[in-house]
């Protein structure tokens, strides 16, 4: 759910909302419960019971379902704990050779990473061009 405000802060709609996602599965499972033992003990009438349990343990699932949907917004720091694209432009120094067609290892930073792409010999300075995976591609400086 999108914040209503434009100060940054929860609207009344929104803290409804989250009250209700706390409150509408108690109320259904607590509904549901009585309406089995009403439908065991004295018949039929119970199981109106469990279905208006049933129908708002539902409403608290499309409630969170439209909730979580729109916590999946962009981030304004897609690179994020995704190491190796945050390499992506740097130069990096060359530990073991890059043969072409064959990996090597670069060093960045601290961390020592398997590279592939042009040739390059140790101790050369190549830039990082992209990343599969955990493999970087590196071109020449």
């Amino acid at each position: 759910m999108r914040l209503p405000r434009g100060d940054g802060r929860p609207s009344a709609l929104l803290w409804l909302a989250g009250v209700a996602s706390l409150v509408l599965p108690v109320v259904g499972v607590g509904s549901a419960l009585y309406g089995l033992y009403l439908g065991a003990s004295s018949g039929p009438a119970g199981w109106y019971w469990v279905g208006a349990g049933v129908a708002l343990i539902i409403a608290d699932m499309v409630l969170d379902w439209f909730w979580a949907r729109s916590a999946g917004s962009k981030s304004d720091e897609p690179d994020l704990n995704r190491r190796g694209a945050e390499l992506v432009g740097q130069t990096v120094i060359v530990v073991e050779a890059i043969e072409p067609g064959a990996r090597g290892t670069v060093r960045a930073a601290d961390t020592v990473w398997a590279a592939e792409g042009c040739s390059a010999a140790p101790g050369d300075r190549v830039r990082v061009t992209g990343v599969k995976g955990t493999v970087l591609t590196v071109e020449p400086v």
